[in-house]
């Protein structure tokens, strides 16, 4: 039989190993919880560093389109002027007003405008050198639309890992790794330049 101090000192017992237990399922379980969040903090900095590299790509893309759009239209500004001077360089030179020799010098004028020269300012030139400058510009412009794709997905993906250290749940981490990982893709197609 069991004393009644013997019992009391038994129960204790019990009741201490009871809570060193039920502390070190706690612990385990802070533990635990610690890893993840940790985890996913590196994540959560991870998808920042690449959304500021994309999002500096999308700003250069953009920079890039607006001076192609510039560019193209500055020549294209001057190709019109050296048209309205060949008009004029060819109504002078068929006028009946203007001395032969001065017709033969506007003549001249008017076909050394449209004749390709070492600078590329005859007409043809700029006007090739206009296209190409709007072409570079429109494939900028498709570039910034590839990188927002892939800027709008980091920023979820961000917000996700957000919602997920809140809520614990591995389920909306893999949800956010997964539009991380097409918000990469998509900056790398652009870069790559099979965006389109």
């Amino acid at each position: 039989m069991v004393e009644p101090a013997d019992a009391k000192d038994l129960i204790d017992e019990a009741i201490e190993r009871a809570e060193e237990e039920r502390d070190g399922a706690a612990a385990a379980e802070r533990a635990r919880e610690k890893r993840f969040r940790d985890r996913v903090s590196i994540l959560v900095g991870i998808c920042a560093v690449i959304l500021a590299v994309i999002h500096m790509a999308a700003a250069g893309a953009a920079r890039e389109s607006l001076l192609k759009g510039i560019e193209a239209s500055d020549t294209f500004n001057y190709m019109q002027a050296k048209i309205v001077r060949e008009n004029v360089a060819k109504a002078a030179s068929q006028s009946s007003a203007v001395a032969p020799v001065d017709r033969a010098a506007w003549a001249a004028e008017a076909h050394r405008l449209r004749t390709p020269d070492v600078g590329g300012h005859a007409i043809p030139q700029l006007e090739a050198a206009g296209k190409a400058a709007r072409a570079d510009g429109e494939r900028a412009a498709s570039a910034v639309e590839g990188y927002e794709v892939g800027e709008t997905a980091m920023q979820l993906a961000i917000v996700l890992l957000s919602i997920a250290l809140v809520a614990r749940s591995r389920g909306i981490v893999a949800g956010a790794l997964l539009l991380a990982a097409a918000g990469t893709v998509s900056a790398l197609v652009t870069v790559a330049g099979i965006h389109r």
